[in-house]
């Protein structure tokens, strides 16, 4: 009888506990895991803190490090030893592939005669310096497989050379029960919002490239009945206020600072539809857009520019406006506001990217890797 496959996970982000439910679900299917988070990390805007814990065949584990919070320079000390004595038969990086941590996972993987993967974001080609560069290459050179979290960061991969087997299945999907339907009203009143007219809504970090005045700009084209809620935090706020003055939007702007994850249903249920209006610059484009599948999966239009993975997020071609372009954005809005989404919206957006979908996507590749290293 084959032994049981041994999964070393590296994470960053899986410090935050509902982005480590993923790989509860991966454990279930088979796999004992061992997933390695800092002892603190800046993670679902807050500081955490790491403790150990185990559920079923999962095991959580803080590991020290140097530079915590600064994505590219963190390097966990201590790794060696977790990874020898636990013994994996494969270890993930869910790193990008020019940084310290992912580097210090491939090189052990590599010595130990270990398959190697890693996860990537990356969907603009940029050339790295040292240390990045040699760093990057070195992974690349020992990775048996690569999971992707956009079809854009594939063509990155190619275009550095690599070769091995890549899938597209995004970092983590979400929890139908946590993201459902609810009462609108109950849930205005929760977040202390008007309970009358509609309520457009983004929610994310306030920075110049998340296209904000957009929706600023195509709200003002929509009428008195139509306020916007922006829920985040950030350093462009200061002069969106000013602009949705000039604008005449006036009280109908509407801002919450950054609210922890479990209020984020809420603060869906709350809206008419949630609008991600991202612009791509020449070092960023959108590389997913959670919160529209978030919004999508609590029964709520959410409406997209054409900025990097949008569109193959968002329910149909409709739905996506140019980016930049305030007046299709309005035109846009102007054909949802007032309607239901469709009743298969829901289905159709958990088939995808529910936590079960994607654990199963991620399964089954890390499998083909370790059998096909």
């Amino acid at each position: 009888m084959r032994p049981r496959p041994r999964l070393a996970v590296l994470s960053h982000s899986a410090i935050e506990p509902t982005h480590a439910a993923k790989w509860s679900q991966v454990a279930a299917a088979g796999w004992e895991v061992l997933l390695l988070v800092p002892s603190r990390w800046p993670e679902a805007g807050r500081w955490q803190a790491a403790r150990t814990r185990r559920s079923g065949r999962l095991r959580v584990e803080p590991v020290a490090g140097v530079f915590a919070g600064r994505l590219a320079r963190w390097t966990p000390i201590g790794l060696a030893a977790r990874l020898r004595e636990f013994s994996p038969t494969l270890i993930h990086a869910e790193e990008e592939p020019y940084v310290m941590a992912c580097w210090t996972a491939a090189q052990w993987a590599r010595r130990a005669g270990v398959p190697f993967t890693f996860f990537t974001w990356e969907n603009i080609h940029r050339a790295y310096r040292w240390p990045q560069g040699r760093l990057l290459r070195g992974v690349l050179a020992t990775a048996a497989g690569a999971i992707a979290g956009n079809a854009d960061a594939v063509r990155v991969l190619q275009r550095r050379g690599f070769r091995k087997s890549v899938a597209v299945v995004p970092q983590y999907g979400v929890d139908p029960r946590m993201f459902r339907p609810l009462d609108q009203a109950r849930c205005r009143r929760a977040l202390r919002l008007p309970g009358n007219g509609r309520l457009v809504g983004f929610v994310g970090r306030f920075l110049p490239e998340k296209g904000i005045e957009d929706l600023l700009r195509a709200a003002s084209r929509l009428g008195p009945s139509v306020r916007v809620l922006l829920v985040g935090s950030g350093p462009d706020l200061p002069r969106l206020i000013a602009r949705a003055g000039t604008l005449g939007l006036g009280d109908r702007l509407i801002v919450r600072g950054a609210m922890a994850r479990h209020r984020m249903p809420v603060v869906m249920g709350a809206l008419d539809a949630l609008v991600l209006p991202s612009r791509t610059w020449p070092e960023w484009k959108e590389q997913f857009g959670r919160v529209l599948v978030e919004a999508q999966a609590c029964g709520r239009w959410a409406l997209g520019s054409s900025s990097g993975e949008i569109p193959a997020i968002v329910a149909g071609r409709q739905l996506v406006f140019p980016e930049g372009e305030s007046a299709r954005l309005a035109r846009c809005l102007r054909t949802v506001l007032g309607r239901l989404p469709p009743p298969g919206l829901r289905p159709r957006i958990l088939h995808r990217f529910s936590e079960e979908a994607v654990a199963t996507a991620t399964t089954r590749f890390l499998l083909a890797c370790r059998d096909g290293a």
